[in-house]
């Protein structure tokens, strides 16, 4: 898929969202030329990203995710039939199940760190170090900042 190169109009959320459209199809390309191209775009965002070291809730992963807990236990059913995750019981509450990386996950989460390291060193030769560093800090701040909006008037609600 190619994206055409936004000009000096396009919007910050547009050149975020494009940016994120960039990363999430080198990181298909880069897993899929690894073997793992079974993982699709919506398993990464969705479901891997969301899965903490020491496992994770269905139900959490559904409420970072942003979507129901019916839709998600579809898709860790579908990465557990194809060997990413396992469903294990909850060391802090037997009755509960959380979600860990099974050896084919942690394999193919250490290929994503390998090209999200790759394309940052690439990123910061195409802009500087400083540049990159300024970026990122500033992606940062907007980050940690309340959660309040600016409505069409531009007063902050």
């Amino acid at each position: 898929m190619t994206t055409s190169f936004p000009d000096d109009t396009a919007s910050l959320p547009q050149l975020i969202s494009l940016t994120l459209d960039r990363v999430m199809n080198g990181l298909t390309e880069h897993l899929a030329g690894r073997g793992f191209s079974d993982l699709r775009p919506t398993h990464c965002v969705n479901v891997l990203r969301h899965i903490d070291c020491d496992g994770t809730r269905p139900t959490v992963i559904a409420q970072r995710a942003g979507m129901t807990p019916q839709a998600i236990s579809e898709l860790v059913g579908h990465l557990e039939r194809v060997g990413y995750v396992r469903r294990v019981p909850d060391p802090a509450d037997g009755r509960a199940r959380i979600v860990v990386y099974a050896e084919r996950g942690a394999s193919a989460a250490q290929a994503a760190e390998r090209y999200f390291t790759a394309m940052e060193r690439g990123w910061a030769e195409m802009v500087g170090d400083r540049r990159l560093d300024t970026v990122k800090a500033t992606l940062a701040r907007i980050l940690s900042g309340d959660e309040s909006t600016t409505d069409t008037e531009g007063t902050t609600t």
